[in-house]
């Protein structure tokens, strides 16, 4: 997967849970509780296509994102020796 192919995933995914609450009639109730098997299967196949997008960018952008974000707060130069005391303090 890439970016394109995540960001239509989730797009697809938002359409189709969107489809039952914006187009009532065409999910017409099938069950005695007034409820729409094709609004349902919509709705949860949406979720799905949503948060395969969604975990994909999770995984792919935001996960690396964070793990250099100390890296850039540090100043220039700091090593992790530097470091490793001010944590073992700071935690006791």
């Amino acid at each position: 997967m890439n970016d394109l192919n995540a960001l239509l995933f989730a797009v697809i995914g938002l359409v189709m849970e969107a489809l039952p609450a914006a187009f009532p009639g065409w999910f017409p109730p099938s069950h005695a509780d007034q409820s729409s098997t094709r609004a349902l299967w919509l709705e949860v196949m949406g979720a799905v296509q949503v948060a395969l997008g969604a975990g994909y960018a999770l995984n792919a952008h935001l996960l690396p994102m964070m793990a250099r974000l100390p890296a850039r707060l540090l100043p220039a130069g700091t090593t992790a020796a530097e470091i490793a005391p001010a944590r073992a303090i700071a935690v006791r």
